[in-house]
Formats: structure tokens, C-alpha cells, sequence
């Protein structure tokens, strides 16, 4: 068939041609503000090598303190008891330095031994209580539950209690900067 028999190329309108090009315009313009939108909201979990943490980078000065501070004699505490307590932390924040009471939770292991933990959850950080009638750390935020080893009973928490190093002399309980493990 020939041009002449009726058949012939479709042409574009001028309202045809705004059209299509204001939606090309429209969705570039989409795509500019979706794509750092997009990114934002997931480089927390791209960027970091280590498993995502609420807590990681919200970790108050008192928690972060590298000193040694003394929580009493060691034989005071009942075995596999905890006990909540607060012990005077040196804390240096920029350029302020202060002794801070800083609450823990004693848990007296053996003669020569005890772990302490920050009295957080893991989850979101609300404030742990300990249930001698359940025998755990209960969060009464989220149904969160610790087992007297800081290990995880119930609940959303990802990761176990986290622990201060320990140390004792002269049969006095020290406390120490967070634990490594803590840390990862």
C-alpha cells in the first residue's frame, strides 16, 4: 500500500508532546528525590559492618568511662543474688570531668568472682527490674526478659545484657570500663 491508498504515518499533537514530555520531566524529578530519600532511610544498615544497635551511637559518657570505681566488699553480696547499686563514676565528657553515680546490677558469682551489668535493655534501653518471684530482668517496656546471666529469656531484646569487666582485690568488687563483648 502506497501513501495514496489512505495510509499514513500517525503525527504527534502538540498537546501529545507536552504530555509525554512533562511525565518524562515529572518522573526525573521523582527519581532525584526518591533515590537520597531511599538512601537515607537504609545507610544504617549498609554502611555499618557490625549488627545494627539501637544503643550504639546514644552511649552515655558514665556507660563509656575507662575507670576503675569500687562497689563494696565483695563478700556483702548474696551468691547468684542481684543486687542494684549505684557506684560514683569518673567521667570525662569533652572538657568536663566529674564523678557521676552510674546504677548496676551486682550479680555475685562465686568467692572470687561477680559480673555486673548496665541495668538497660538491650532493646530500646528502658529500664531493667529484677523479678525475684520470675527469677529474671524484666522490661516493662516490651515484654523484654534477662535470665540472671544477662542472657536473653523473652521478648525483643537482640542481644544479651551488656556487662562491665570485673575485677577483685583485697575482697573489693571493682568495676570497669564496658565489656568488649558489649561493644561488638
Amino acid at each position: 500500500m502506497s501513501a495514496a491508498d489512505g495510509m499514513h504515518e500517525p503525527k504527534i499533537t502538540r498537546r501529545t508532546f507536552a504530555l509525554r514530555g512533562m511525565t518524562i520531566i515529572g518522573g526525573a524529578i521523582a527519581a532525584a528525590v526518591a533515590v537520597p530519600v531511599v538512601g537515607f532511610a537504609t545507610a544504617p544498615g549498609w554502611r555499618s559492618k557490625l549488627p545494627w544497635r539501637v544503643l550504639s551511637t546514644s552511649i552515655v559518657p558514665t556507660l563509656r568511662s575507662d575507670g576503675w570505681s569500687a562497689a563494696g566488699k565483695l563478700a556483702e553480696f548474696e551468691v547468684g543474688v542481684p543486687h542494684f547499686l549505684q557506684v560514683e563514676r569518673h567521667v570525662v565528657d569533652g572538657w568536663v570531668t566529674e564523678t557521676a553515680p552510674v546504677g548496676v546490677y551486682v550479680v555475685r558469682k562465686g568467692d572470687l568472682d561477680a559480673v555486673v551489668f548496665d541495668p538497660h535493655c538491650t532493646h530500646l534501653g528502658c529500664p531493667l527490674a529484677w523479678s525475684s518471684g520470675a527469677g529474671e530482668f524484666v522490661c516493662p517496656c516490651h515484654g523484654g526478659a534477662f535470665t540472671p546471666t544477662g542472657d536473653v529469656a523473652a521478648g525483643p531484646p537482640p542481644r544479651p545484657m551488656i556487662r562491665y569487666q570485673t575485677k577483685v582485690e583485697d575482697g573489693q568488687l571493682l568495676i570497669g570500663p564496658l565489656d568488649a563483648d558489649a561493644e561488638a
